[in-house]
This record gives structure tokens, sequence and C-alpha cells, in this order.
């Protein structure tokens, strides 16, 4: 058993502890700093509405505050990052030699500056127009990324895509999600909390109407289960491989990430027709202090997401409340339901600038800020009494 898997065990831990808990994300980017071996790593999202600085280890953001905002919005910085292919793990050198990339304009004034150079980077998650990246980086002198330091971080991308996805979904209800109870809660999701045995320890209101209905999904004191046989084999692996993640010690570390990668990923539950398929999340559930006792499996967290299933925002009275006129409250309706911009824009029929002159109206009219706050006032506030229905697609 080498001390490098106890390491990475430990790593992955932190992902997901600050999945549900965004305040840990800078111990958490340390750790994958360490771990891979450089001398600061940043943690970017970029989206439709642009790039932001989601966190930074070892750098001095108030410094090179200016600095960072020119480098993520540059067009070399754009052009590299489509560049990179989703879920795997290289060395920048491997896009643009280093001789080549340190006649740069983009390395001498913007990346020299704050002693960078050398970079072992993933895209962990890419959607259509937003995607997730780290970066672990080094200064241009020192000795580029190898082999192996790549491989470390190659075995952290499948969990640092799935928590990040978990925590934009948190934050867009909550952005600090702290105990994210209540955020989960808000988005309409199911959970259920498992001991370290696997039994149910916690179930939300909406888990218990899941349960309740027996359509997919069943539970007891003893444990979780599907109406079929090769699910519920896929839940239980799944359930398995969090488990020793989230409190194995080092007899359970290698086998806890030979189990990950294939296990960490979304269990389908399918329902009696209509009804589409529940979406089963499992991931080790943070714990106060440091977890379960060394050797000792440790809890998990099951998320529950029925796509059949929409928050209706009460259109009526969130004009009524604000003043807005129907094409806002329809348009901040979607932006809570998980549209984007552009998407909205299309569903109503309208062009992207006219969305968004609506949506900068929205945010004066609520005195709210950011699409995050927008979103968090509408599911608090606005959802319509029987917005647990299906949708009926």
């Amino acid at each position: 058993m080498s001390a490098g898997a106890q390491v990475i065990l430990r790593t992955v831990q932190r992902i997901y502890d600050a999945a549900m808990e965004p305040q840990d994300w800078p111990n958490c980017l340390d750790s994958v700093r360490d771990l891979v071996g450089g001398s600061h790593a940043v943690f970017t999202t970029t989206t439709a509405d642009g790039v932001q600085l989601a966190t930074c280890s070892r750098m001095d953001v108030r410094r090179h505050g200016e600095r960072c905002d020119q480098i993520l919005h540059s067009d070399f910085w754009a052009e590299q990052m489509r560049r990179f292919p989703t879920g795997a793990a290289r060395t920048q050198s491997s896009l643009v030699p280093v001789p080549d990339y340190e006649r740069t304009d983009f390395y001498q004034q913007l990346i020299r500056p704050i002693g960078g150079g050398l970079a072992a980077v993933a895209v962990p998650w890419r959607g259509p127009s937003s995607w997730t990246a780290i970066r672990v980086c080094r200064p241009l002198h020192e000795r580029d990324f190898g082999p192996e330091e790549l491989n470390r971080l190659q075995a952290l991308v499948p969990h640092l895509a799935k928590a990040g996805k978990l925590n934009r979904r948190l934050a867009s209800v909550d952005p600090r999600a702290t105990g994210a109870l209540a955020a989960i809660d808000a988005l309409g999701l199911g959970l259920i909390l498992l001991d370290r045995h696997g039994r149910p320890a916690y179930r939300n209101e909406r888990a218990e109407a899941i349960i309740a209905a027996r359509d997919g999904l069943l539970a007891d004191a003893y444990g979780i289960a599907t109406t079929l046989p090769a699910q519920t084999r896929a839940l239980h692996q799944a359930i398995t491989a969090a488990t020793l993640l989230a409190g194995g010690g080092p007899d359970a570390a290698d086998d806890a990430l030979t189990r990950t990668a294939a296990a960490m990923l979304r269990i389908p539950v399918s329902r009696r027709p209509p009804n589409g398929p529940l979406i089963l999340t499992v991931v080790p559930a943070p714990t106060p202090g440091h977890g379960a006792p060394q050797g000792e499996p440790g809890a998990v967290a099951v998320l529950i997401s029925d796509p059949d299933r929409r928050s209706r925002i009460d259109t009526a009275g969130l004009a009524s409340a604000y003043g807005l006129t129907r094409r806002e409250s329809d348009l901040a309706a979607l932006i809570a339901d998980g549209f984007g911009p552009a998407e909205a824009a299309e569903s109503l029929g309208i062009s992207i600038g006219t969305a968004r002159h609506y949506l900068k109206q929205v945010f004066e009219k609520t005195e709210t800020h950011r699409q995050a706050e927008l979103v968090r006032l509408l599911l608090h506030s606005f959802v319509a009494p029987d917005s647990g229905a299906a949708s009926g697609r």
C-alpha cells in the first residue's frame, strides 16, 4: 500500500467535502497542488456569461487580481482551453513548446510576473458553452511535470467533475451551501444519508415522497435498493466505493481508488411508464472533524433527482410583487429552472440581446445582482404550491 495512494484518498475526500461545503475549496486546492507538486494552483469556471476565478492556492489574488482577470479573458487563454481534451490531464508544453511559449507576450506580460509558466492541466467537465479547468503551475525555469505527476492529477479528474457539478447546483440556490440541507431541499432534490453500515440515517421530505411511491427506489431501516437487480447492484457498488472513500484507512485505500472511477457515476433508476428514470448521485458525505475513525467506513449521501419534476415559479405573484412585465417574469422563471440567457431567449422566441435587457431589468426590480441571487430569491419565495407535479413531458 503506497503512501501516494493514501494521499490521493485524502485529496478525493476533500474534493467531495468542498462540493458540499464550498468554503473548503481553498484547502481542497492546497491538497491538489501538494499532490501534483506545484507552486500554485487555479481552478476556473467558464460559462456563457464569462470566466470566473473560482478559487486559487498560494497566489495573492488581491495583488494579482487585475492580471488574473486579463489572463482569463485573453484570446490566448481561451484558445488553449478549447484545445485541451476533456477528462485528460496534459502538460501545457504538450500544446505549446516551452521555447515558443516563453517568447509570447502572454507569458512575458501576464504569466511570468505571477510565477507561472509550466502547468499540468485538466478539463474535468465541458458543456456546450462552459467548462471547468484546473491548472497546477510552476515557474518556467523549473522541471516540467512528468508522467507520475500527471497520473496523480488524472486520478482526481472524475471526482473534480462530479464534485464541481454538485457544487454548481447547490450554489445556484445558496452560494455558501453551508450544511447544504436547505439548499438541497430548495432544489427539489431528494437526499438520503446512509451511516457507515449503509443504513438510512436521514431522509428529507422529497426522498420520503419518492420512497413512499414505491416506483423504482425502495428503502427500509436496513438499506436502499431499486426494483431491478442490475440497478441495485450498481447502486450498492457505488455506495461501497463512497463508503471506503469517506472513512476507509490505508487497507481500504487501493480498493477505494479502484472502484471509484467506475462507480461514482450517476445511476439511473427505472420507474413505471410513462415516468422517466430517477437519477441517483452517490458521494461521500462530509462529516465533522476528520470523519470516521481510521480504517472504518464513513457516511454516504445519495442525492435523488427526478428529471420529470420541475419547480414551477409563480410568475403572476413574482410580477405583482416586483412590478415585472410578463416577459420579464417568464424569463426569470426560466433562469430559476436552470436555463442560461441564450437558452431562455430561444425558449421565449426573442434575441439574446433582448433577453439580457430583460434580465437586467429583473435584477434592478428585484434588487439582485447575480443569477445565483435571483434563483435563490425565486426558489425560496415564489415556488408555486403545485410544483411537485410532474412536467408531463
